[in-house]
């Protein structure tokens, strides 16, 4: 059960961040074959899932912030400082990006404060009362109310596709030009942004990392279905100048047995849930950093500071623009969370089982 709950889990804090900024950066990427970036992305992704499971399996049932504060407090903070920065940045980038959304979509009377202000306190209600025990257990719900409305959604999204637009599938001369690009970067984040809870989960639950990477390959098509459903029905072109272009499309869709007006209520209601859970598990991360690394802090106490502090930097962000600036700002930060954490795991977990097979040799 561990494992099914862990890569739930897994799938659920990803599918929260891919239909928004990530296929209008795929898109702006690239002019033509949109799958390279994707499976480059996604390549990536196992390549860092990889090195830092392997690395955590060297200290079976310790998270990373014991591993890292027992080995050498320097080198912990060097990597726990960024960490906590890159999960507060994110954290209320999730917030502010997904609150604009919904005012966009069908909120648009709702004062924004009100719709921040719930992203904050309902994740935080979460890990008031039920913990990480309870996230995972939730994630099993989730992922059984929401798993229809999301297929739907993402099958009825081909209605209006011209499959010549698929075409060509194999890039030209500058395939890789996309390396290259700003928004190829930011893109990461759709892959980046929930690994980093894998080595917060071994002080309270096993599983297998089997269980992750089918849990990545389920999502893969997700990746894939967000980004050319717009490209196959509009045009890579007319994709491009479109803000969030995977939701322009839902709610262009029209079926006439469906009772409601607007497919994309589907969709919304279930990335609502998605957003929140995400929310929930890094505000869940931030907390086991502040209370294993500095101070043990009562969480009854430490979350209301979390939630106040992070409502204040949100009503400093002005417009949509700064946001996306800020997603772009977050970029170097992200790559090297994401490239230096897992190698440093897996480089301590090495020495860790050296040194025990040398205690081991001279007894």
């Amino acid at each position: 059960m561990s494992n099914l709950q862990v890569s739930t889990t897994y799938i659920l804090t990803h599918m929260g961040l891919i239909f928004f900024l990530y296929p209008s950066d795929v898109i702006d990427s690239t002019n033509e074959a949109q799958w390279l970036p994707v499976l480059t992305g996604f390549v990536f992704h196992l390549l860092i899932i990889f090195v830092y499971l392997k690395g955590l399996r060297y200290f079976q049932g310790e998270n990373i912030v014991n591993i890292l504060i027992k080995k050498n407090k320097v080198v912990a903070w060097a990597v726990l400082l960024p960490v906590l920065l890159y999960l507060s940045w994110i954290m209320i980038l999730a917030v502010r990006a997904f609150s604009e959304v919904l005012s966009i979509a069908f909120l648009s009377n709702t004062p924004l404060w009100i719709l921040i202000s719930l992203l904050l306190l309902v994740p935080g209600f979460m890990i008031l009362h039920g913990r990480i025990g309870g996230l995972l257990r939730l994630s099993v719900m989730f992922s059984s109310l929401f798993v229809i409305p999301i297929v739907f959604v993402l099958a009825t999204s081909f209605q209006n596709v011209d499959w010549h637009y698929l075409f060509p599938l194999w890039p030209g001369p500058r395939a890789l030009h996309f390396l290259t690009h700003p928004s190829f970067f930011k893109s990461l984040f759709a892959y980046t942004g929930g690994f980093l809870l894998l080595g917060f989960l071994p002080s309270y639950t096993a599983y297998k990392p089997k269980a992750i990477f089918w849990g990545s390959l389920v999502i893969l098509p997700s990746y894939l279905i967000a980004v050319y459903v717009p490209v196959l029905t509009l045009g890579e072109e007319s994709a491009r100048q479109l803000q969030f272009p995977y939701l322009f499309i839902v709610d262009t869709i029209s079926i006439n047995w469906l009772m409601f007006d607007r497919i994309n209520v589907f969709l919304l209601l279930s990335l609502v849930a998605f957003c929140m859970f995400f929310i929930a598990v890094t505000m869940f991360q931030i907390l086991e950093i502040i209370r294993l690394g500095i101070k043990d802090i009562s969480p009854n106490f430490l979350v209301p500071i979390i939630i106040i502090y992070s409502l204040i930097i949100c009503l400093f962000i002005p417009d949509w623009k700064t946001v996306d600036l800020l997603f772009q700002w977050n970029t170097p930060l992200r790559i090297y969370v994401a490239c230096v954490t897992p190698v440093l795991v897996l480089a301590i977990g090495w020495l860790h089982a050296r040194k025990l097979k040398r205690e081991l040799k001279n007894t």
